[in-house]
């Protein structure tokens, strides 16, 4: 994949997330899915995508988690999910509503993994009462408009 590649599939992530985020509906319009569609090729590896961005700003946090050593690892755990989805709320929406979806089993089940070898916890998003999540506060937004990525913007 080149570079150009690799920056346009970002750039559309961040616009499809940004869109579902913005209405609270995790739901592709039809020009979006056909995007998708086409630079995934299929809806099943955008899930995967947004799954595997997902994971690795999960990760990423965790690391600062664990260095605590917190008393109760599992509350720990809830928290961070928590707080990764008030800064990522459409990738948060897109997931919830593709809970159970086959594409997305793999991963889920590796991370599981990898999460109860690092932590000795047993951690089931599912569990987690699900919340319709919020930006924890108003920034300009670092996705742009689906109308960028198909090069349609106006000046």
């Amino acid at each position: 994949m080149s570079w150009n590649e690799l920056h346009r599939r970002h750039r559309l992530v961040q616009a499809v997330l940004g869109e579902i985020a913005e209405s609270g509906r995790p739901v592709l319009t039809s020009g979006a899915r056909a995007e998708v569609e086409a630079e995934f090729g299929g809806y099943d590896g955008f899930l995967r995508e947004v799954q595997t961005r997902w994971y690795r700003a999960f990760d990423a946090r965790l690391d600062a988690v664990l260095e605590e050593g917190p008393a109760d690892p599992r509350g720990a755990l809830a928290r961070l999910w928590h707080e990764l989805a008030a800064d990522l709320p459409g990738a948060r929406l897109l997931l919830d509503a593709h809970t159970g979806h086959p594409a997305l089993a793999e991963l889920a089940e590796h991370h599981h993994r990898r999460l109860y070898r690092a932590t000795g916890v047993r951690f089931d998003p599912g569990r987690i009462p699900a919340a319709t999540p919020v930006p924890r506060r108003r920034r300009t937004p670092r996705w742009c408009p689906l109308s960028a990525v198909r090069g349609t913007a106006t000046a």
